[in-house]
């Protein structure tokens, strides 16, 4: 009985401080416009946990067996996954290696990802080209709600030089039914298929945009949520110094 009432006592202190730190993220983002990636994940993470624990946890001392069951489910879902982003890569490897070495183009910020597609995209493709990237993930309330003006301004723009790309680590098959439901007509690349952006760019809060111009040249940053006015201005003025 007095273990019991401890099992309750610690999962209800646990519980209590999730909901505080929730709390916390909420006004984080409601003030800042964007998600911090590292803490909302973790924080994910832990609810699950805690939860589980608080409900389903053995009184008779016997939890060993079921945490090394979770353990194992989580290794394999892991391992799932990875190898997800893998085959990204693996199916075009055999054309990749036949290919000649691609011809060299001056493009400053230049770097190379997958689409969900499993298409091989450079920025260099895109020289003269307005570029506009967009950081994101699906889990980020601030990215899905900018993404419907995204698209918007995309398909106002896509005729007069200016190319978009959406940027995420994020699941591929949550990134695939996104895309599906909100009907992204931009390419999605996927961080990590072949380079790795995110650290590069220095991408510790999503979502956040860059505006590159003809030669690679970062000309416009914003981190946060952006309005559709925001973003036409940001363009119009990128397209003026042409």
């Amino acid at each position: 009985m007095l273990e019991y009432k401890r099992l309750k006592k610690g999962s209800f202190l646990k519980i209590s401080f999730l909901v505080i730190f929730a709390t916390l993220l909420v006004v984080a983002v409601s003030i800042s416009g964007c998600c911090i990636s590292l803490p909302l994940k973790a924080y994910s993470s832990a609810v699950s946990a805690s939860i589980e624990e608080a409900e389903g946890g053995s009184l008779s001392g016997d939890t060993s067996e079921e945490n090394n069951a979770a353990d194992e489910t989580s290794e394999v879902t892991e391992s799932t996954q990875q190898k997800k982003t893998e085959d990204i890569t693996a199916q075009t490897s055999a054309e990749t290696s036949a290919e000649t070495e691609e011809e060299t183009v001056a493009y400053n910020n230049d770097f190379t990802l997958y689409d969900l597609n499993k298409n091989r995209v450079s920025m260099h493709d895109y020289k003269g080209k307005i570029v506009v990237l967009n950081f994101w993930a699906t889990w980020c309330p601030p990215c899905v709600a900018e993404v419907p003006d995204f698209v918007e301004t995309y398909n106002e723009y896509k005729d007069k030089n200016v190319q978009f790309f959406g940027i995420s680590d994020d699941d591929i098959n949550a990134l695939a039914n996104f895309v599906a439901e909100y009907n992204v007509t931009y390419p999605t690349l996927i961080d990590g298929s072949e380079d790795r952006i995110m650290p590069a760019w220095g991408i510790d809060a999503i979502p956040h945009t860059f505006i590159l111009n003809g030669n690679g040249d970062i000309v416009f940053d914003n981190l946060g949520m952006m309005s559709k006015d925001q973003l036409v201005n940001a363009i119009e003025n990128a397209l003026s110094q042409q």
